[in-house]
């Protein structure tokens, strides 16, 4: 990628630390693809990919936190999603240099929840960095990174009813299959407080439901893109079938 242009939703107060957004490219750079043709590979960000890493790593306040807390990144299908999703839940893990870090990947259902969370164990073993600093707890969906005594742990829809998270990041795959806002409400209302810099990494392909927490996100997004609603906390990504 050559200079990075720094997103328009950057607040008049905010500034780029080009160092915080290398360290986050470099270090989803040093994990390996880990499906078909491939797997095994560096996983090199697309342009479009490293522009969403930089500006949600690298844009931060004068107190050195991140200016965004939500981004909500809508991609057409089979366009890397849960490999950019696991990505980014190890680098909130792992990598952001946070003590006890609860990172939740959330989906619809477990099984969906899973796909994520296998890429990222995956990743893991792939990189030797890592593999020797985590502990894959497999039969309980949880990754933990034992310097910082963080984990990664899945949870799905029909477990929202568990309170008391103290969250410094949720990667929501699919936030369109959700059958209703519940889950989502118990992640991100109040959650992150106790956190300096929590992160919501919502991605999702589009969906047609107009009375979900996606579409409501969805507009929210589009309003903010097109000038008609100002959120400095929310990040958002809207990429159509031609455009990614």
């Amino acid at each position: 990628m050559g200079k990075h242009k720094v997103t328009q939703f950057m607040a008049s107060s905010s500034h780029y630390d080009k160092k915080k957004a290398d360290f986050a490219v470099e270090f989803i750079q040093n994990l390996r693809h880990t499906k078909g043709i491939w797997s095994g590979k560096p996983f090199t960000l697309l342009p479009w990919q490293e522009q969403i890493i930089r500006d949600v790593f690298g844009v931060v306040k004068e107190n050195g936190y991140r200016q965004f807390n939500t981004a909500y990144i809508e991609v057409p299908k089979k366009n890397g999603k849960s490999e950019l999703a696991a990505a980014v839940a190890l680098l909130l893990c792992c990598g952001d240099r946070e003590e006890r870090a609860e990172v939740y990947g959330c989906a619809a259902d477990r099984q969906q929840a899973s796909i994520v969370f296998e890429v990222a164990a995956d990743m893991v073993r792939m990189c030797p960095a890592l593999n020797k600093r985590v502990k894959i707890l497999s039969s309980q969906k949880r990754i933990v990174f034992q310097p910082t005594n963080s984990f990664y742990q899945v949870l799905s829809a029909e477990a929202y009813s568990k309170h008391g998270f103290n969250i410094h990041g949720v990667v929501f795959d699919e936030l369109h299959t959700q059958p209703d806002r519940k889950l989502y409400d118990v992640m991100t209302k109040g959650s992150g407080d106790a956190r300096m810099q929590p992160l919501f990494f919502l991605i999702t392909t589009a969906g047609t439901d107009t009375h979900s927490i996606c579409y409501e996100t969805h507009q929210k997004a589009k309003d903010i893109l097109e000038g008609r609603k100002i959120d400095p906390t929310f990040y958002p990504v809207i990429y159509d079938a031609d455009e990614s």
